[in-house]
């Protein structure tokens, strides 16, 4: 390519970033904005390009923050002042600090027990299954606990995660102390153990051991809810904690 033409292609790129640079400054400008969260707005907007977030996500992101900028002019305090520069901005966009997971309401609580009782379910489901099929005759003679065990072991360990979870949880206002809740971790360790170690003592009738595909099929069934779950609700407390 000659300088000739590198010159005219430097030219209508430049030519092409001034028009949507334009653009974007006609975009803001009948708001009701000040001139300089009209700029800072259209860097945001061009720097926010540029990452890996949706364009339908992007143009939610600019029209919250039009309405908090406005708001925010009213008590004299520019865009700056509100989120930093925009480089900070943009990175507080793209990588949100993890909120505080804060109290554990009732509603809370059920969520996330649910939640954790499918995840334990199929841990111990694909678990047993797989050690049923690596060595059977091992798991013919006890090596793998019964369906009752597996159960009630996965309720139990589902349903105190939370409570766990929230004895460390940062953000949370402790009635105890470390050491205290230290111990009552402990203490619901230790009744997990003797619940799943009892369970294994119970005749074979009370604890058949079943097939490992019955035991793969209550794991599929498991993972299922555990998806359906993570896409209806925000799960804060568990196993593979976290938005969908």
């Amino acid at each position: 390519m000659s300088e000739l033409e590198n010159k005219q292609r430097n030219a209508a790129a430049q030519q092409h970033h001034k028009s949507g640079r334009k653009a974007t400054y006609e975009e803001f400008d009948q708001l009701g904005l000040t001139k300089r969260n009209i700029e800072y707005l259209v860097r945001f907007k061009a720097a926010l390009a540029e990452t890996n977030v949706l364009a339908e996500k992007q143009a939610d992101i600019i029209k919250t923050m039009i309405d908090e900028i406005l708001a925010a002019q009213k008590k004299g305090i520019t865009a700056k002042g509100l989120y930093g520069t925009v480089t900070e901005k943009v990175a507080m966009t793209v990588n949100p600090p993890r909120k505080p997971a804060g109290p554990l309401t009732k509603e809370r609580y059920l969520i996330d027990a649910s939640y954790n009782v499918l995840w334990f379910l199929i841990l111990f489901s694909f678990m047993y299954a797989a050690m049923f099929w690596v060595s059977p005759a091992q798991a013919k003679q006890g090596g793998v606990a019964g369906i009752t065990s597996i159960i009630l072991s996965s309720v139990l360990a589902g349903i105190g995660m939370p409570v766990v979870t929230q004895l460390f949880a940062p953000g949370v206002k402790h009635k105890h102390n470390a050491l205290i809740r230290s111990i009552m971790m402990v203490g619901l360790f230790m009744i997990w153990m003797v619940v799943f170690y009892g369970t294994n003592l119970l005749p074979a009738g009370l604890n058949p051991v079943v097939s490992p595909i019955v035991d793969v099929v209550i794991g599929v069934l498991a993972l299922v809810g555990v998806l359906y779950m993570r896409t209806k609700y925000t799960i804060t407390s568990g196993l593979f904690a976290g938005r969908r």
